[in-house]
């Protein structure tokens, strides 16, 4: 008897084994983005009217397409699907500008204002790295990483002091404060290596959520590095390397839900094509020309106007 029913009462305790087994596997969750902090003594209205202060100063520095342009509308609408991944209080009123300039750049200013180089869109190979791109300009905002500055270095009063109008109209010595120089037709800023690899894993989060393949900002980032040599492109001098970026993503992403990520589009091909047709002037011409205002007076007449500073 004991014989016959040992088979039986086996197969029970493998299927309740098998049972627990089932209810313990938990689904990986998706990645969310992380709580950005705040950076003390500068509120979200002091950062957005710095961006817009230092807007002005761009639009007067550097050729600026406008905003009816194709180029311009269409690295517009990519920066718009990539803002849908950031919702809520931690959400900012993103701006997406292009830059007639050849040389490989972008840049943020604090708030929300994002600048692309027309060169930076002919060097990306697909939608997914110039999306990289943005994501990684929009994850400094995000994490404020300028505003963080200014307050770790004690200067968060004198920001406040000059947005009050105590200080005057000293545009250049208070955007200095937060890591940003703008002149002679260059715009400078001061990220560390703790800024690079958090707007890496933050811009990653985004890439993903939007359906992009996060590893594409690192192989752009890589391939920048490549091509560079000893000409040090601008984007690696403002951005330094935190280290390995594509192994740092390859961790980030490991153990997230896989996904099929999209594929490249007819959008980004038509644009790729554009920017080859725009008039893209080269660092030092664009040095020139703001030393004799002719940016300022082209960007006039072509409409590209940046909005009012309140």
């Amino acid at each position: 008897m004991k014989q016959r029913f040992a088979p039986i009462r086996f197969s029970v305790v493998v299927l309740l084994l098998m049972s627990q087994l089932c209810w313990t596997v938990e689904p990986v969750p998706a990645p969310q983005l992380p709580d950005p902090g705040t950076a003390t003594g500068v509120t979200r209205s002091d950062q957005q009217q710095l961006g817009l202060k230092g807007m002005a100063e761009v639009y007067k520095q550097m050729p600026v397409l406008p905003d009816s342009s194709p180029l311009t509308q269409y690295v517009q609408q990519l920066g718009r699907k990539l803002q849908t991944a950031i919702s809520g209080q931690n959400s900012w009123p993103y701006q997406f500008h292009v830059v007639q300039q050849g040389e490989i750049n972008a840049f943020a200013l604090p708030g929300g204002p994002i600048f692309v180089n027309v060169g930076t869109i002919t060097a990306a190979g697909n939608e997914a790295e110039l999306a990289g791109v943005l994501a990684h300009e929009m994850s400094h905002v995000y994490m404020q990483h300028s505003a963080k500055q200014a307050a770790k270095q004690s200067m968060a009063q004198s920001i406040l002091g000059f947005l009050g109008g105590i200080l005057g109209d000293s545009t250049y010595a208070d955007l200095a404060r937060v890591g940003l120089q703008i002149g002679a037709g260059q715009v400078f800023l001061k990220y560390s290596r703790t800024d690079e690899a958090q707007a890496d894993a933050v811009g990653a989060v985004i890439m993903y959520k939007d359906g992009y393949d996060p590893h594409a900002l690192a192989s752009f980032f890589e391939k920048l590095e490549k091509q560079g040599g000893n000409n040090i492109p601008q984007f690696l001098s403002d951005h330094p390397n935190p280290g390995n970026r594509m192994a740092a993503i390859d961790k980030e992403v490991q153990n997230w839900p896989s996904q099929k990520y999209l594929p490249n589009t007819q959008a980004f091909a038509h644009a790729h094509q554009e920017a080859a047709s725009v008039k893209a002037y080269s660092a030092q011409e664009i040095a020139d020309g703001a030393k004799q205002g002719l940016w300022a007076q082209q960007n006039q007449k072509n409409g590209a106007v940046p909005p009012p500073v309140r």
